[in-house]
């Protein structure tokens, strides 16, 4: 290798001062794997080819102790005296008889044996009749007595043909053997130190193992990989030796590096290897008094050890070069090695302070744990965990804390996180461990008592929930647990509203002391699931929107706070706060991304296509819907089911698909879900797709059921669930006009004066029950109400009754101009109208007189006055109009008087027919 050149010219200088009668000694130093032992071989090629005889020895860790054990090797070379041989034998018979056991201890050693053996080793040297060059190898681990006696040989024949090579891994800390040895001073002494290969030098060599191209491509990834260390270079190249492979690649690094690195540190010093060891499980840089109290080294002599790993080519500023390397000391160990060092890495690690989540790491690494104190700190890190997303490294912690047989109450305590975690991906594999947790409900403590009880509800089993509740309420209430109350009181709560027949009144039962009652108002959990209790009862209201979004605001997304979220949002759609509900919806969504929670994450989305129906578009809302139920199958919904299944149904209905909402009735829903509000919403949705699959009879007994269900409850809010309306579209196509109309109107009168949605619903039922001269007032105040709302698809539907009310009434340009808004909404909302026949009539001709009136009308506006118009048509306040155009609204009732006056219309809702085909609306 070119880079050694300088140094066996050295040595080849050296070997011809001994020719010339001059002793030497040449002590080589340098890394384990640096090419000590290779330089020697070439040496020793040299002399032997220029007469020379060559005595070798290899000294070893092992058999250090052994006093003499090296210069025993020297006098077994073949071809030497008998007599020599009988001599020296006797020699080391008698020293290894009176020595102590250590080789630091040398009192023990007659004088006169070691006297005997140099005068012996000097007859050898002698005997050979040329030059000698005798060679140790890893002369680090050699017995003191053999080099102190080979030293005192040396020095006293100088003019001795004799080469003295030993090779030197130095340890980490100066206390070797060759400083006891006494070696002669310079000249007669000379040290050589063998640095690492350089870029140039690694180049070359990978070219002649590799080819060119290859070194061209590897030899930067090389270096670095092995920090110019021959072994693991020529190793690496091993690893890299594929013939099938032409031309450039990427670095393989494989088992023959990771077979060097273990040959580099078992060569060296032991203490080296603990501290490769001590890093390679710890992983990550530490710092060094940490480090220091783990390897059982003095920072000192740890920075030593360091810097001699780094001059091995495994370390690097502190830290592994490659991670094969890091790997291979792993695989090096046995596994029961592992997990001593893990647990003792981890109690270090522990008491320093470190975050849980690293301390989990190692105790799942080892495998095992034995105190509660390690059960508590895998409970605290499985909470951080789920909090940052990682389910994975909670199931992990959680699954080696259900290990520790020490304590129930530990036991039952990860049984209840374990199903906590596992809901997030699957309810159904989590609630497996239900029985488990209602055996052990009497021991369950703080939030953990909600566990059991939440997975009954969501999965329909009202009744053991119940019951489990009334067992954990009585021994939560003799020990004072008032976490443990506040969470069954909000686990009560939603027993309330899940199961209405079930349930208690949430005032019922006895009164909690003041401390927990304290804990319960300030539950967000309650308040937001009690809220919407009160909006099903009541109707929407500004409270419950105030509570919806103080729980939204106030609380993290988490195992806890789930349903309550979802009422909060629940809350918002309810009360046509749409705006906000879209907002909390995408961020509750990007939470449970981030928290790996793909069960939240479906229940959020289903959410969203709700919203995306409530506004009118029932395209988006099926796709949102299809996605829920692709991230969570269906049996995994429980109860829950209803929200993105009701909305599927409805969805596929309004845009036609009548065989795609067949389709989604072959999902069957669990029994128990009929007994929720959930299943009202269910069973109004299979009555419309029953409907539009020509099954009125079945479709009316689902729309009465829901009305019966929602007064048995008292949640019978048309603005919440308008059946009756649902019923009498049915009675109508019967020809029972006046059951239709009492229904209608019923509702009418039980809807609230800013009730828009369901006013429109009920006012345009309520026209189709009624003589056609009464339909379009009736109407008309159908379509103010939708723009009221916001309801695009309302305002399409009472459009087009509008339109063919007109059309009926010979009022054909009215008509006309409503059935083409009519259109364009509900192209706009991608929903087909209903199909009706075009009546007879003049009209019928005058469909490019009445569009050409229309243009005219919207022609006669200003820029200004048709933005203005326009926006109101939409069906926007005139503050909103301000905001949107940076108006004031005193400019925007400027304009609306003059556009009514222009297009001779009294009322804002006839804005509608105005602006039928559409101009104004491209134009804004």
């Amino acid at each position: 290798m070119r880079e050694r050149d300088a140094e066996l010219s050295i040595l080849r200088n050296l070997f011809r001062d001994t020719l010339e009668g001059n002793s030497r000694i040449a002590v080589v130093s340098g890394a384990a794997g640096h090419g000590k032992t290779e330089l020697l071989g070439m040496l020793a090629d040299d002399a032997q080819r220029a007469g020379a005889r060559h005595l070798s020895a290899t000294a070893s860790r092992t058999e250090q102790s052994i006093p003499f054990g090296v210069l025993a090797q020297l006098f077994r070379g073949e071809g030497l005296p008998a007599e020599l041989d009988a001599r020296v034998g006797q020699l080391l018979d008698e020293a290894l008889s009176v020595a102590s056991r250590t080789a630091d201890d040398v009192d023990g050693i007659s004088p006169r044996v070691f006297h005997r053996l140099s005068l012996a080793l000097r007859d050898l040297i002698d005997w050979v009749p040329g030059p000698l060059l005798i060679s140790i190898d890893d002369v680090q681990y050699a017995d003191t007595c053999s080099l102190q006696c080979l030293s005192a040989v040396i020095r006293r024949l100088p003019s001795a043909p004799v080469l003295i090579v030993l090779n030197e891994c130095p340890p980490p800390w100066p206390c070797s053997s060759l400083l006891k040895a006494e070696l002669p001073p310079e000249p007669r002494t000379l040290r050589l130190r063998l640095s690492p290969l350089s870029h140039r030098a690694v180049h070359d060599l990978l070219a002649q193992q590799l080819g060119p191209r290859t070194a061209d491509a590897l030899s930067a990834d090389c270096l670095a990989a092995t920090g110019g260390n021959p072994l693991l270079l020529r190793r690496l190249v091993e690893d890299n030796r594929v013939s099938d492979e032409p031309g450039p690649r990427a670095l393989r690094v494989g088992l023959q590096f990771e077979r060097a690195v273990l040959d580099c540190l078992y060569r060296c010093d032991p203490s080296l290897r603990t501290v490769t060891r001590q890093l390679a499980v710890l992983g990550d840089p530490v710092a060094a008094p940490l480090l220091s109290r783990l390897s059982g080294l003095a920072p000192q002599s740890l920075a030593q050890a360091l810097t001699t790993l780094e001059e091995t080519g495994i370390l690097v500023d502190g830290e592994w070069r490659h991670p094969r390397a890091r790997a291979a000391v792993l695989h090096g160990m046995s596994a029961e090695e592992r997990a001593v060092l893990h647990i003792k890495t981890a109690t270090a690690l522990f008491k320093n302070g470190t975050p849980v989540i690293t301390v989990a790491r190692h105790l799942i690494a080892a495998g095992r744990i034995g105190s509660s104190c390690e059960v508590t700190v895998l409970h605290d890190a499985a909470e951080e965990a789920l909090a940052d997303g990682d389910t994975a490294l909670a199931f992990n912690c959680l699954s080696l804390a259900f290990l520790y047989k020490g304590n129930d109450e530990h036991r039952d305590t990860t049984t209840a996180m374990l199903m906590r975690t596992e809901w997030r991906a699957d309810p159904v594999t989590a609630a497996r461990r239900t029985p488990a947790l209602i055996s052990a409900a009497q021991r369950l403590t703080g939030r953990h008592v909600s566990a059991p009880i939440d997975s009954l509800l969501w999965f329909g089993h009202a009744d053991t929930a119940r019951v489990t509740m009334e067992q954990i309420e009585q021994r939560a209430q003799q020990s004072r647990d008032l976490e443990a109350s506040a969470h069954l009181h909000a686990s009560r709560s939603i027993l309330t509203l899940l199961y209405p027949a079930a349930a208690e009144s949430p005032g019922d039962g006895a009164s909690p002391d003041d401390g927990t009652d304290t804990l319960l108002r300030a539950s967000s959990r309650s308040q937001a699931v009690l809220a919407l209790c009160g909006v099903l009862r009541d109707g929407p209201s500004t409270d419950s929107v105030l509570v919806a979004e103080q729980t939204l605001v106030g609380s993290q997304l988490s195992d806890q706070s789930l349903l309550p979220h979802v009422c909060a949002i629940g809350i918002l759609l309810l009360n046509d706060r749409l705006a906000a509900a879209e907002h909390w919806i995408d961020t509750l969504v990007t939470a449970a991304k981030h928290q790996s929670a793909p069960t939240w994450e479906a229940v959020f989305t289903s959410l969203a296509a709700k919203l995306a129906l409530r506004r009118g578009d029932p395209a988006t809302a099926a796709r949102y819907a299809e996605r829920a139920l692709a991230q969570l199958p269906p049996q995994g919904w429980g109860v829950l089911i209803s929200l993105p299944l009701s909305v599927l149904l409805e969805a596929h209905v309004l845009m036609g698909g009548r065989d795609d909402a067949l389709a989604q009735l072959q999902v069957t829903p669990p029994d128990t879900m009929l007994g929720t509000p959930l299943g009202m919403r269910y069973l109004r949705a299979r009555g419309r797709a029953l409907l539009a699959n020509g099954q009125p009879q079945a479709a009316l007994e689902d729309f009465l059921t829901v009305g019966e269900l929602a007064v048995r409850w008292r949640m019978d809010i048309p603005a919440l669930l308008s059946w009756r309306t649902d019923a009498a579209q049915i009675y109508l196509r019967g020809g029972d006009t006046e059951r239709a109309r009492q229904l209608a109107a019923e509702q009418l009168g039980l809807a609230k004066a800013d009730q828009h949605r369901v006013r429109a619903v009920s006012l345009r039922m309520l026209a189709a029950a009624s003589p056609l001269p009464e339909r379009p007032k009736l109407l008309a105040r159908a379509v103010e109400a939708a723009q009221q709302c916001a309801g695009r698809l309302e305002l399409a539907y009472a459009l087009y009754d509008m339109g063919w009310a007109h059309q009926e009434l010979g009022q054909y340009s009215k008509g006309r101009m409503a059935l083409r808004r009519a259109q364009q909404i509900a192209e706009e909302c991608r929903v087909p109208l209903p199909a009706r026949t075009q009546p007879e009539g003049p009209g019928s001709q005058q469909s490019a007189a009445v569009k050409g009136d229309g243009e005219e009308l919207a022609g006669t506006l200003s820029d200004a006055e048709m933005r203005v118009a326009t926006l109101a048509a939409r069906g926007h306040s005139n503050r909103q109009i301000a905001g949107k155009l940076f108006v004031t609204v005193s400019t925007v009732e400027q304009h609306l008087t003059r556009v009514y006056r222009k297009l001779g219309i009294k009322r804002r809702s006839d804005l509608a027919f105005a602006l039928y085909d559409g101009a104004a609306v491209r134009v804004a």
